[in-house]
């Protein structure tokens, strides 16, 4: 019996009998081939899109972040309530802005280092110069708590203490109030503050009508 030869383009020559399953299988492979040729370039081309879309989006926010300014970042500072008040204090009774924050600060500092009261402090103040730290009066009293230099001049100066900076005034005027309250009192230590004089009638009547402003700011706040 003679075999019968077939040719095919993969298997070259085969039996007759095998042709047909060959090329089934050929084709079939074929076919195979072609549909995961088409899944690569399809995957491809979803890869670049999408590296593509995501660099323009990226491009985009770049040249977005580079339109808008950067808003620098605002450092918030605490606000001490009781400068807060005594500046609102002052500030009612025409205190100057330009010492403002100084002297609330000095006043708050100095009352509580001495114990003592910074609405008082800040009375006395406004009576005697309107937080004025180069004020000078006719009596030689000098800055804002108006230190009297006959009394306290020579103390002032061996302590290095300079009478014209609101620091250095307030905590020695706050000192001296607080050592007449200690001894005589609230209201008789501001009058002692004020130069009272027991049986100097001028005096007496000076230290009265003193104390009575310095109340009357004081009640008020």
């Amino acid at each position: 019996m003679q075999t019968k030869i077939a040719f095919c383009s993969r298997f070259r020559g085969i039996k007759a009998g095998r042709y047909v399953w060959n090329c089934f299988r050929c084709k079939r492979r074929l076919r195979n081939w072609c549909e995961l040729a088409c899944l690569a370039v399809l995957a491809t081309h979803l890869v670049l899109g999408t590296a593509e879309s995501e660099s323009t989006t990226l491009s985009a926010n770049a040249v977005e972040s580079v339109k808008q300014p950067v808003k620098p970042a605002v450092l918030e500072v605490p606000v001490d309530p009781a400068t807060h008040a005594m500046r609102a204090l002052l500030t009612r009774y025409q205190v100057p802005e330009t010492n403002l924050q100084q002297l609330a600060e000095a006043i708050v500092s100095s009352a509580t280092k001495y114990e003592m009261d910074p609405k008082l402090i800040a009375s006395i103040t406004i009576i005697e110069s309107r937080g004025n730290p180069l004020a000078i009066s006719g009596k030689a009293a000098v800055g804002v708590m108006q230190i009297h230099l006959p009394t306290w001049g020579p103390a002032a100066n061996r302590e290095g203490i300079n009478l014209l900076k609101i620091e250095d005034n307030i905590d020695f005027g706050t000192r001296i109030l607080r050592d007449y309250i200690r001894r005589f009192g609230v209201w008789n230590g501001v009058r002692r503050y004020n130069g009272f004089i027991r049986g100097d009638e001028a005096s007496e009547q000076s230290a009265d009508a003193y104390v009575a402003k310095v109340q009357q700011i004081y009640e008020r706040g």
